[in-house]
């Protein structure tokens, strides 16, 4: 029902990362499971609307990626993530794919680039 809103795609985009987080943090396939049935509606929208929603599919795949310990993977989804969401003056989704890298990299126990990304993170949040 929401998606031909754009209140209703962002919270398709947020269910998705949140239920990304919770498989990370659960390690329970039903999380896992929602998260890339969100992703595939991101998509749709993605091919659909690639200037406002192709960041966001970038920032799920990153996502995704991690919990599935692919981490070249992650790490390129992570940049083009960045680099899209610049590209296309979405400073919100900018930070936010910049601390979600943060994390990543920190997890990874790339201490140096996990702060130098929290750092473009809060800059841009404020």
């Amino acid at each position: 029902p929401f998606e031909g809103l754009v209140v209703g795609s962002e919270v398709i985009f947020l269910y998705s990362l949140t239920s990304f987080a919770q498989a990370r943090k659960t390690k329970e396939a039903i999380w896992k499971n929602r998260a890339h049935e969100s992703l595939k509606k991101v998509k749709k929208l993605a091919k659909d609307s690639p200037s406002n929603y192709q960041h966001k599919l970038l920032l799920l795949e990153a996502e995704c990626a991690f919990i599935s310990g692919r981490i070249k993977k992650a790490t390129e989804k992570y940049e083009l993530a960045v680099a899209m969401s610049k590209k296309n003056d979405f400073i919100q989704d900018q930070a936010l794919s910049y601390e979600l890298a943060a994390k990543f990299h920190a997890e990874q126990c790339n201490e140096s680039k996990a702060s130098q990304y929290y750092g473009k993170a809060h800059d841009l949040y404020v």
